[in-house]
């Protein structure tokens, strides 16, 4: 493993912990996206709308994730994404990737997500596909890097 054996990989339990802290904001901006795109085409959200809402939420967290290194509720525990080889963050190319990920982790009943439980680098599929590590972020803790 290429990875600095100081790096404090983040584990199943605390990634759900994660994507809780994201439903705080990521669920109230599905429901204005919804709303918005209903009103706008007649009281029904047409399939082209719930698409363009989805791509938003999308384009979102890659936001996050480039400018931040996490989404809010990763970063709020102080946990960030990685490049698996490096340590530093991981070009836009592979994150795109990890986002096509999480559906591919979702599909078999979530398997890709539970995965984290008994991989050793506790990568879910989305991590594989995409050569990332969620790791606790040193300086979140006070830590010199």
């Amino acid at each position: 493993m290429s990875y600095a054996p100081r790096v404090e990989l983040v584990g199943f339990w605390r990634r759900v912990l994660a994507q809780l802290l994201d439903l705080f904001w990521l669920l109230p901006l599905s429901v204005v996206l919804g709303t918005v795109g209903s009103l706008v085409n007649g009281g029904e959200l047409s399939l082209g709308g719930e698409l363009m809402a989805n791509l938003i939420g999308a384009l979102l967290v890659l936001m996050f994730w480039v400018e931040r290194g996490g989404t809010p509720g990763k970063l709020v525990l102080g946990y960030r994404i990685v490049d698996a080889e490096t340590g530093g963050p991981p070009p836009m190319n592979r994150l795109v990737l990890r986002y096509i990920g999480y559906l591919v982790s979702a599909i078999p009943l979530g398997l890709g997500y539970i995965w984290v439980l008994w991989d050793p680098r506790r990568q879910g599929w989305h991590d594989k596909m995409a050569g990332t590590l969620v790791v606790r972020d040193a300086n979140a803790r006070g830590e010199a890097p």
